[in-house]
């Protein structure tokens, strides 16, 4: 998997996050209708209901897991609620420290990531080419896009309308209608894909044109000129020369005929 960041191998975790409680902090706790005695609701949750990944310290001695202490979810099912084996004692000091959970700094330094830094499939995009039977609905990708609007499909140079002419399940590509007999498709993935912490979403905004107007309004900002995808009936035009993009503002150098579809395939 490719990622821009700090890689997640041989980190070091920043401190474990700490809970401090008293004998008072622990009493019932009621989910449905279980209730656990001795209990609390921690802030945090505890990973795969685990209860090596908490360590309970009361009065400054150690508690062993399991045995002294468990978890269970909350009702939202979360793991959250610590309950212990018994009352703490009068006055005890109590503190749990999530050992399980640590956050990482995922975000690189400013100007710290380059070209060189950069995995292959961010570099570049892939593609995909398949040829249409007249029958076929179905073609298979060779990486699984985070959506359907991350990955620009094209029917014999035409390109395709997600949602209206294709969806994208996994590593499927599926059309609404099959493709012609000798049609040359392509699915061209954009260059970054996510499985986890996923970095990249792509807006997809529709126009009409009305035989006058040449600027439309972008849902959203961040598109610039050479970064966005722009298509006027399915046939991609050229940045500078056929359209330019000011903050949320996309101007065409010609007035779209009337009933003319625009669409417009920006990072947001």
């Amino acid at each position: 998997m490719s990622y821009i960041g700090t890689p997640f191998i041989n980190q070091v975790s920043p401190a474990f996050h700490q809970e401090d409680f008293t004998d008072s902090s622990f009493g019932n706790v009621t989910v449905g209708s279980v209730t656990h005695a001795n209990a609390v609701t921690l802030t945090e949750s505890v990973p795969g209901s685990n209860a090596e990944n908490l360590q309970v310290v009361i009065n400054n001695v150690i508690q062993q897991a399991t045995s002294a202490y468990t978890i269970h979810q909350n009702a939202a099912g979360e793991p959250k609620i610590l309950k212990l084996s018994e009352a703490p004692a009068g006055s005890s000091v109590i503190y749990v420290m999530h050992r399980g959970v640590g956050t990482f700094q995922m975000k690189p330094p400013t100007g710290s990531v380059g070209s060189t830094e950069l995995a292959a499939n961010l570099k570049s995009f892939t593609t995909d080419v398949f040829t249409g039977n007249g029958s076929t609905t179905a073609f298979t990708l060779t990486e699984t896009p985070p959506n359907a609007n991350s990955v620009l499909v094209f029917v014999d140079g035409i390109l395709q309308k997600s949602s209206t002419n294709y969806a994208i399940s996994g590593t499927t590509l599926t059309f609404t209608s099959a493709p012609d007999a000798s049609a040359e498709i392509e699915a061209k993935h954009f260059g970054i894909r996510g499985v986890v912490r996923r970095s990249t979403d792509y807006q997809l905004d529709v126009f009409a044109g009305n035989g006058s107007a040449t600027a439309f309004t972008l849902s959203s900002g961040g598109a610039t000129t050479n970064s966005a995808f722009i298509f006027y009936n399915g046939i991609a035009l050229k940045p500078t020369n056929d359209y330019s993009i000011s903050g949320v503002t996309l101007t065409l150098t010609f007035a779209p005929v009337n009933t003319s579809e625009i669409m417009a395939r920006y990072q947001l």
